[in-house]
């Protein structure tokens, strides 16, 4: 992928894959339900399986060896292939970046970024 991005923040905006469009706002939506869901479900079945677990517990930290390294955030990423839609312009065909944080013993919101990277360079206009 190329340097030059475009972050999808413009609810407006459309994501075409093979099968299906979204809104940017959409999109997103439906990649935190489906992370929160399955978060919750792998958490409920540890639960399950150990007695006051809770996600602090089950992901605070990591062991290397002696070593204790705590853990503040997970970055989850995916790429694919699918054509961008701006308001006002053209189809783009490129690559959508979906960056996912997870913070595990944070009262921080976990969080979701969107960004389209174009295969054609991404022309700037001069004044």
């Amino acid at each position: 992928m190329k340097n030059k991005f475009i972050p999808l923040e413009c609810g407006d905006d459309v994501i075409s894959f093979e099968k299906d469009a979204f809104q940017v706002s959409k999109l997103r939506e439906l990649v935190i339900r489906e992370i929160v869901n399955k978060w919750r479900q792998k958490i409920c079945n540890y639960k399950a399986q150990i007695s006051d677990a809770s996600v602090g517990s089950l992901f605070g930290s990591i062991s290397a060896r002696d070593e204790s390294i705590a853990v503040s955030e997970f970055q989850l990423n995916a790429i694919k292939d699918c054509q961008f839609l701006q308001s006002g312009k053209n189809w783009q065909k490129g690559k959508l970046k979906i960056s996912i944080y997870i913070y595990p013993n944070s009262h921080n919101s976990n969080n979701v970024c969107l960004e389209f990277y174009p295969d054609e360079p991404i022309e700037i206009k001069s004044p």
